[in-house]
């Protein structure tokens, strides 16, 4: 095996391996001796690939946005109405980022491991940067009245759907997307041109 196979291996189960114990245990509760023991490799292994615990945590972080942003993309495509699609990611990040393997690392500990400025500038770059080229794409398409500013609208409906998220209730949830579904409706509505 290349040398260059053999890190992208050893990243590739570190990340896994991490990921399953940051979101069964928590940040905290979590040892890189445990992580390096389950991969077969060195503690130094870890320091190696990713500097240190918070390195490993922020490369997890990135695995798990990058995979709520495919969810919110295979939600919002079940339609081909570009308001509809508004409606459906929307709800798409909310189910996303409360996935099991998700919500502890994204929104739990995310915020107090990396500090709430680096959580809100990696949000920024990923779900929110997606949402804003979806709206300004709104925008320009007619969807949204004229005196909307795309970029407060993508900061409202970014932090209303983070607190969605975050109260997501773990049972009823047939009834409950359907009524988070409502409640993004009336909310991004009132965006909409008349």
């Amino acid at each position: 095996m290349k040398r260059e196979e053999a890190k992208q291996k050893t990243t590739t189960a570190l990340l896994k391996i991490a990921r399953k114990h940051f979101t069964q245990h928590g940040y905290f509760d979590v040892s890189l001796e445990k992580i390096a023991e389950e991969a077969d490799v060195t503690r130094g292994a870890v320091y190696h690939h990713f500097k240190n615990k918070q390195g490993l945590f922020l490369a997890v972080l990135e695995t798990v946005q990058k995979d709520i942003a495919r969810h919110i993309e295979k939600e919002a495509l079940k339609s081909d109405d570009r308001w509809d699609q508004l409606i459906l990611g929307c709800l798409g990040f909310v189910k996303g980022a409360n996935a099991k393997n998700c919500r502890r690392i994204l929104l739990v500990d995310a915020p107090v491991v990396i500090g709430w400025d680096a959580w809100r500038k990696a949000d920024r770059e990923n779900s929110m940067h997606v949402l804003q080229e979806h709206i300004d794409e709104l925008k320009q398409l007619g969807y949204l009245a004229d005196d909307v500013d795309t970029k407060l609208m993508a900061y409202t409906i970014s932090g209303a759907l983070n607190e969605l998220a975050l109260n997501y209730p773990k049972q009823d949830l047939g009834e409950i997307n359907k009524k988070i579904g409502v409640t993004i409706e009336y909310m991004v509505g009132g965006f909409r041109k008349k």
